[in-house]
């Protein structure tokens, strides 16, 4: 015989602090969701809050630390080299002079058909150096031509540079000109409109390698100076700040020096540093169009090159011993 359920004994033993099972079970649950929760939480911020707390610390570090501390004054030899195209030639020839106590950057570019001794080889080419020599022919023969020191050289691999700025999230430039060209051969494929517009890894080295108009090496240089200053200020940008490990592994796997570890932040410290107060200065080697033998050549005007030489790439004699052993050694 079924026993009646009395409503009114139930209310009471609730009352009474007696709670049905399924109270019960749902309190546990309850419970372990809060407990799972605060590990979940101080798990986090354990792992969080150290990484962020190192990047900061990196910041800070970069922002104090002088670069003169880790780099002297001194002359660097920048080269771009495609290798995916096997040519062997640099196609990006530049000289950097760094320095950090006064804060200032200044860049020479020098067009790659221009006429110079290369030793052993006589007249041609400064960028066949490269394919004679590789970089330390390259180095010796600029040195050379221009008559100054440069102890150290960065070799930029084009194909690594497309990779960073895909990282870098795009470059913005603003593209003065309809440019279209595409060579198979030289894996060069260009397809630009004109304005102001963020461009893809791809997209921006063609921008800087075309030179398939009336202007050619020139119009080139201009444009490569042109994305330099956007890049450096992308690249500088403090929302960057998280991705620089993954950046600056990116930049070193693309890249082949004679600077040490030290020294490269040393350099990106003075570079970033002259960024931020406007003093970078640019400049092209002066001269003319040549041709021998149906062959072109730039070459050079040797009384403003000589000027513009002791203006921006003379050195102060503030380098370091590492650097005046090595600078004997060219000469």
């Amino acid at each position: 015989m079924k026993k009646n359920v009395n409503y009114v004994d139930i209310d009471r033993s609730v009352s009474r602090g007696k709670k049905p099972k399924l109270r019960k079970k749902k309190s546990r649950w309850l419970m372990y969701s809060a407990i799972i929760s605060a590990i979940a939480i101080v798990a986090f911020i354990g792992f969080v809050l150290p990484v962020v707390s190192k990047f900061a610390l990196l910041d800070v570090f970069l922002t104090l630390t002088p670069a003169s501390n880790l780099i002297s004054e001194t002359n660097i030899l920048v080269l771009g080299v495609d290798s995916n195209r096997g040519t062997h030639r640099s196609d990006t020839i530049m000289v950097a002079k760094i320095d950090p106590l006064e804060k200032e950057t200044k860049l020479l570019s020098i067009p790659r058909d221009t006429i110079v001794v290369i030793p052993g080889r006589g007249l041609d080419k400064v960028n066949h150096a490269f394919a004679y020599g590789g970089i330390e022919l390259s180095r010796s023969t600029i040195s050379r031509f221009l008559e100054i020191p440069i102890p150290y050289y960065v070799m930029i691999d084009i194909g690594g540079l497309e990779d960073l700025i895909d990282k870098l999230g795009g470059i913005t430039i603003n593209v003065e000109k309809r440019m279209y060209y595409v060579d198979y051969a030289g894996g060069l494929f260009v397809d630009l409109k004109p304005g102001r517009q963020k461009l893809n890894g791809r997209e921006a080295v063609g921008y800087i390698r075309f030179r398939h108009d009336k202007q050619g090496d020139i119009g080139r240089i201009k444009r490569q100076q042109k994305f330099l200053r956007a890049f450096a200020k992308q690249f500088s940008n403090r929302t960057n700040i998280l991705k620089s490990p993954g950046l600056l592994l990116s930049f070193l796997s693309g890249i082949q020096t004679n600077l040490n570890f030290k020294e490269i932040v040393g350099l990106a410290l003075a570079v970033r540093g002259a960024h931020d107060l406007g003093r970078i200065e640019m400049a092209s080697l002066p001269g003319r169009d040549l041709m021998i033998d149906d062959v072109y050549y730039w070459r050079a005007d040797w009384a403003e090159t000589k000027g513009l030489v002791n203006r921006i790439l003379k050195t102060n004699g503030r380098s370091g011993s590492r650097v005046a052993a090595e600078s004997n050694m060219i000469f």
